[in-house]
């Protein structure tokens, strides 16, 4: 049905604690747009390069850089909808360097449900990792030695920049996730 709504699932994959984020979206959407609500729900800064690998083709804005290749596509060549029909699970890239793998699933569709704008976060858990961590190797060591007798010097200049105490990292799957705010950022997408 054409009006239908895709319940995707993006988990962030080998993290030390479980992140992820349930999302109802109207899949008619580009990738780009994609990937900017993927950095809303997961909480990332958007300053990283991106890109979905799905199937034996990597879509990203820097195709072209890359070269002649039938490996890398540009973003704008498909819609989410055009991947979601042959593709239920694929994969999403931030960040290069530190290489936050995401893992995509289509979960169903459903009809639109009335008085419902779209897209929403409809559930989730975890926060986001800060940026330039390390990926989730450096995530880990994080958490790792927060709960050490005395967290080694670089543990504690990295705690120092960030948002959160020792106490607060040391508890960090009981913070709430909070979807009021996030599904306010996402209503720049809702028409």
């Amino acid at each position: 049905m054409e009006d239908e709504i895709a319940v995707i699932r993006i988990k962030l994959k080998d993290a030390p604690v479980p992140i992820w984020r349930r999302i109802h979206v109207k899949p008619n959407i580009s990738l780009d747009d994609f990937h900017v609500m993927i950095q809303i729900v997961m909480g990332w800064a958007n300053y990283h390069l991106y890109g979905f690998r799905v199937g034996d083709k990597f879509y990203t804005p820097m195709a072209e850089e890359y070269g002649d290749s039938d490996y890398y596509v540009p973003i704008e060549s498909a819609t989410l909808k055009e991947i979601l029909e042959s593709n239920k699970k694929f994969i999403y890239e931030y960040d290069f360097g530190d290489s936050w793998t995401h893992e995509i699933v289509l979960n169903k569709y459903i009809e639109p449900k009335k008085n419902v704008k779209y897209p929403i976060c409809a559930s989730g858990r975890g926060i986001c990792p800060p940026e330039d961590i390390g990926g989730v190797w450096g995530y880990g060591e994080l958490l790792y030695e927060v709960h050490s007798k005395e967290p080694p010097e670089h543990i504690l200049e990295l705690i120092n920049d960030l948002d959160y105490s020792i106490d607060e990292l040391k508890e960090i799957e009981k913070i709430p996730l909070d979807i009021d705010s996030i599904n306010r950022y996402l209503e720049m997408f809702r028409n």
